[in-house]
């Protein structure tokens, strides 16, 4: 049985990521992909690049699968909304 290798490389540039993918079993220069930040918010535009990354190169799974992949953006635990009354809601 052959070992079939993957490798990353993410290098940040000023207005996104550049994704460099390298597989074993090809003799052909390894692709970049350009990932381009849509977003303002540096965490908003990272979830969006690692779905990205997920859905090329990740697992194929469906809601029916017994395990899937799931990025989810969600605010940090310690994280208190001024605009809140009370402040941010705890586990129930």
């Amino acid at each position: 049985m052959s070992e079939y290798t993957i490798r990353f490389e993410i290098r940040r540039a000023r207005n996104g990521l550049i994704l460099k993918v390298e597989e074993s079993l090809d003799d052909e220069r390894p692709p970049e992909i350009i990932c381009q930040e849509r977003y303002d918010d540096e965490v908003d535009g990272f979830a969006e690049f690692l779905r990205y990354l997920n859905d090329e190169f990740g697992p194929s799974t469906s809601r029916h699968s017994p395990k899937r992949i799931y990025i989810k953006v969600e605010p940090g635990d310690k994280f208190e909304d001024e605009g809140e009354a009370g402040g941010k809601l705890g586990p129930i």
